[in-house]
């Protein structure tokens, strides 16, 4: 269990210097379910497609994550985002990736994970600072989940074509997953509402939309 602790928390010490929390997210982390048994975790790749009105995103993540106990577990990830937005006769496009760590309280077969990550530094009359928190409650038996998710999100890039994101996320989503030999594939779909501010250089979108996820991962049987 200590090299993992050091692991997670190297991660997170990565994500307090990394100047990537620039795109909004598709949500962060694994879907509801967790590993079965205590003492075990699982390995996962996912990759996402995100639609709504004038608005295009897509994310590929991977984490690994351990249930220590009965009631708790924890995942460490890394993500990749991008976005691209029209409105009102403008385009802004954001990319950007991260790490994370992500607690998670495991009740029978419900589930709250809080994803965190953020840093910043400043200098020379430029700097960045960003972040994100994110919540997801799930309810995850064995084959299938559902869940709801919420997330708040943030990003300041000061230069000479300085990049703001300001966003919020609200988020529905079920989950199946079928047994493919010693892995799992998971397919989710999701429902969001997303209230977002993107900058990038001279151009500026602030518009709340609605829109649909389709989600896919690949989980690699448990270990010890």
């Amino acid at each position: 269990m200590a090299p993992v602790l050091t692991a997670a928390r190297s991660i997170w010490i990565l994500s307090l210097l990394v100047a990537g929390c620039v795109a909004p997210p598709l949500g962060v982390g694994a879907g509801p379910q967790s590993p079965r048994r205590s003492s075990h975790g699982v390995l996962e790749g996912r990759a996402a497609l995100g639609a709504g009105p004038d608005r295009q995103a897509f994310q590929a993540e991977g984490s690994a994550m351990f249930r220590f106990a009965r009631n708790f577990g924890l995942e460490a990830g890394a993500v990749y985002a991008q976005v691209a937005h029209k409105a009102a006769g403008q385009e802004v496009s954001v990319k950007g990736g991260f790490p994370y760590v992500r607690p998670r309280l495991i009740v029978g077969d419900v589930s709250l994970a809080v994803a965190l990550s953020g840093g910043g530094m400043g200098g020379g009359g430029g700097g960045f600072f960003g972040g994100i928190a994110d919540v997801q409650l799930g309810y995850a038996p064995a084959g299938w989940g559902v869940y709801a998710g919420a997330y708040r999100h943030g990003f300041d890039l000061t230069s000479e074509d300085p990049i703001e994101t300001s966003s919020r996320q609200y988020r529905l989503g079920g989950q199946y997953v079928y047994p493919m030999g010693a892995a799992r594939l998971g397919v989710a779909l999701e429902a969001y509402h997303q209230d977002e501010s993107l900058r990038n250089g001279g151009a500026t979108i602030d518009a709340r939309s609605f829109g649909g996820t389709l989600k896919l991962s690949m989980t690699s049987t448990e270990f010890r």
